[in-house]
């Protein structure tokens, strides 16, 4: 296996865009931590493991492991260059704009602006709101939410009056 080389990783940590405010502007240090890395440039990917920890700007993702995929605009027709997905798997917690979430899976696809949640059920808590389905899937762009159901698991919202609740689109700054 090759180890990406140094400029990709960093390219990799300044485009976190799963986090409040990135994909509007790349402001504010990333932190990682964990217990290990592995990256391959080859295969396009950069794995975080045991213990991770992200953070930007206030914003944590907690997980057992997430994977970096990036794109480098190489491929015939390909004109993404950069990170194109985050996975977290394993007791992922997000904790952003007064929000908590919780889930055993995130796929965070930065072309779409789409954070999808699943297994555990997920769980999105915004003060003393709830939200709960088999799969819940945040539009990062528009705001949208959209939760589905499974057989065993019903879709459960419950909102709390005089509360924020569940907007996920991100603030514009003035300029």
């Amino acid at each position: 296996m090759k180890h990406a080389p140094l400029k990709y990783i960093w390219c990799l940590l300044l485009a976190l865009a799963f986090l409040p405010g990135a994909a509007m502007a790349q402001e504010g240090e990333v932190g990682i931590n964990a217990d290990h890395l592995t990256s391959d440039s080859q295969g396009r990917y950069a794995l975080f493991s045991g213990n991770v920890r992200i953070t930007r700007d206030g914003a944590v993702l907690k997980a057992d492991t997430v994977q970096l995929h990036y794109e480098d605009g190489k491929k015939k027709g390909d004109t993404t260059k950069g990170l194109s997905l985050i996975e977290a798997e394993g007791n992922v917690t997000m904790d952003f704009e007064e929000k908590h979430a919780t889930a055993d899976k995130a796929l965070y696809d930065l072309r779409k602006e789409e954070v999808t949640l699943t297994g555990g059920p997920p769980k999105v808590v915004s003060g003393e709101s709830t939200l709960t389905g088999k799969t819940i899937v945040i539009n990062r762009l528009t705001g949208a939410i959209k939760v589905d159901s499974g057989e065993s698991t019903r879709v459960k919202v419950r909102l709390v009056p005089g509360e924020k609740g569940f907007s996920f689109t991100p603030e514009k700054k003035d300029k």
